[in-house]
């Protein structure tokens, strides 16, 4: 057996030996999730891992991991720019109030469009809850549990049918607002300043404005 298997095999059992650690601790009480100080007996004191996200929405099902930041081989990590500078092409506006949503419109930034390249955002960000044809029907609704119980994966309230009256009646800036924000749940909660628990992600902070705006472009495509 090779030197490479036997490091897998024991990293895969110190992992594993460390999130039965933290279940012991957790279980017991004695682990404070908020600043990762462990109590044993009054007499022990000691640091795990933090996790700052708990509640009924600690679990993020949409990790976007094409977004995430990826580094080659000794290649350090990239130095984020300061909290709130703004880039050169100017930072783009925050819009919750609905009134205000209703006044905007993508045509700043339709002769760049592409349905192509919209089509293909669509596919990766939008098609595995609103499905291909845009009805509610993603593969996210239909898919089933390992369980083998019948359930299915996501039991959660139904996509949105993007070709219902519901979304064809809406402006363009109404459209663009709920994408940004994860939905009217998610609008509602941003414009209140409070974290989103809608299964919808912010898309605010996954796409570009470009790319949002060309999403509406092509759900207004598609619907004609």
């Amino acid at each position: 057996m090779s030197i490479n298997v036997l490091n897998i095999r024991y990293s895969r059992m110190a992992f594993i030996l460390a999130v039965l650690t933290v279940t012991l601790f957790v279980s017991s009480g004695c682990y404070n999730t908020k600043t990762g100080e462990v109590k044993v007996g009054g007499a022990i004191t000691f640091d795990l891992p933090v996790f700052p996200k708990t509640g009924s929405h600690a679990v993020q099902v949409f990790s976007e991991m094409h977004y995430s930041p990826a580094y080659r081989s000794q290649e350090v990590p990239r130095i984020l720019p300061p909290e709130g500078s703004v880039p050169i092409t100017g930072a783009e506006v925050k819009v919750f109030d609905i009134e205000n949503l209703k006044m905007m419109n993508g045509q700043a930034h339709s002769a760049s469009y592409d349905a192509l390249e919209a089509a293909r955002v669509y596919e990766v960000n939008c098609q595995v809850c609103h499905g291909q044809n845009m009805l509610g029907d993603g593969p996210i609704t239909t898919l089933s549990s390992a369980r083998g119980d019948g359930s299915k994966v996501y039991d959660g309230a139904v996509p949105v049918n993007l070709v219902s009256e519901r979304v064809t009646s809406l402006s363009d800036g109404e459209i663009f607002g709920y994408i940004t924000w994860g939905g009217r749940p998610g609008l509602a909660a941003a414009s209140r300043g409070k974290e989103s628990t809608a299964i919808m992600p912010q898309f605010g902070y996954l796409l570009t404005e470009e790319q949002r705006w060309h999403l509406v472009q092509y759900m207004r495509d598609q619907n004609r």
